[in-house]
C-alpha cells in the first residue's frame, strides 16, 4: 500500500504560525560519507542528485521522530524493515516492509517504530534541501530548531549498518529482505516488485501520465501498467521483495 497524502488546512494554519527558516549551512552541506546521529536512532545520506537527496533512516523501537514538516519538498517514506506508524495532524498510517506515504510538502508528520526490532526507512527528499526543516513537536525538546549541527555526525561506520548507493559500479542493493535495482525500464508488477522511484529525468506516458521524481508508485497502478512510457533519459528505483536467506 502506498498512501498520498495533501496537506489540510490544519497544516497551513500551524505552519502560519511557526518560525519558517531554511539552514544555508545544512541546505549547502555536503552529507556524504557521515551518518547523522539522532535521538530516536540516525540517518544518513544514502544517494543524491540534483532532483533528489535519499537517506537512510534507523528508528529504534517506540521512539519517533518530531512532528515536522516541509515546506518545499516532498517527501516519500518508505519501510524497509520493521513496521512504522506515520502520524500526521489528520491522520495515521500504519506502514508495514515495502509500503511507504508520499507526503506533499507542508504536510505534519512523525514516523514512530512500532515493531519489537524497531524501523528501517527510506526517505526520499524533492528537492535536496536538508534545511527545509519546521519541527512543531518534539519528544526530545528539539521543537522549533533545525537540522543536527556537526557534532551529531559520525565517520565511525562500523557502529551503524552503513551501505550507501555506489552508483559507479552499482548493479543492485540488498538489505534484509529488500532488493533495490536501478533501471531505466519500467518493471512488470509481479508478487515480488511492487515499487518504483524514479530519480532522474521525466517520466512522460503517452496518455500524458506523468510519473514524477522522487515519488513511490505501486508498480499495479493502471497508469505504469498499461501505458507506454515515451520519455527519455530517466532512471527508477525499483523495489523487489526478496526470499530469507
Amino acid at each position: 500500500m502506498i498512501y498520498k497524502v495533501y496537506p489540510s488546512l490544519n497544516d497551513f494554519e500551524n505552519l502560519s504560525r511557526l518560525k519558517v527558516e531554511s539552514s544555508d549551512f545544512a541546505n549547502n552541506f555536503d552529507y556524504s560519507n557521515i551518518v547523522v546521529n539522532k535521538p530516536w536512532g540516525y540517518e544518513y545520506l544514502w544517494f543524491q542528485n540534483e532532483k533528489v537527496a535519499i537517506w537512510f533512516l534507523r528508528i529504534t523501537k517506540g521512539q519517533s521522530t518530531s512532528l515536522h514538516c516541509h515546506a518545499k519538498k516532498r517527501t516519500s517514506l518508505i519501510v524497509l524493515d520493521g513496521a512504522v506508524q506515520c502520524t500526521t495532524i489528520d491522520d495515521k498510517y500504519q506502514l508495514k516492509t515495502l509500503e511507504a506515504v508520499v507526503l506533499e510538502p507542508c504536510v505534519f508528520h512523525s514516523s514512530m517504530a512500532i515493531a519489537e526490532e524497531g524501523a528501517f526507512i527510506m526517505e526520499i527528499e524533492t528537492p535536496p534541501m536538508k534545511g527545509d526543516l519546521v519541527r512543531m513537536h518534539d519528544a526530545y525538546g528539539r521543537q522549533n530548531t533545525g537540522y543536527e549541527k556537526t557534532n551529531e555526525y559520525s565517520t565511525d561506520f562500523a557502529a551503524y549498518e552503513y551501505f550507501p548507493f555506489g552508483e559507479k559500479d552499482y548493479t543492485g542493493w540488498r538489505f534484509k529482505n529488500v532488493e533495490i535495482t536501478l533501471s531505466k525500464v519500467r518493471p512488470e508488477a509481479t508478487e515480488s516488485t511492487l515499487m518504483i522511484v524514479p530519480i532522474n529525468g521525466i517520466a512522460r506516458s503517452k496518455a500524458n501520465n506523468i510519473i514524477d521524481v522522487g515519488e513511490a508508485y505501486a508498480t499495479s497502478v493502471s497508469a505504469l501498467r498499461e501505458d507506454e512510457i515515451e520519455s527519455e533519459g530517466y532512471s527508477f528505483l525499483v523495489f523487489n521483495r526478496v526470499a530469507d536467506n
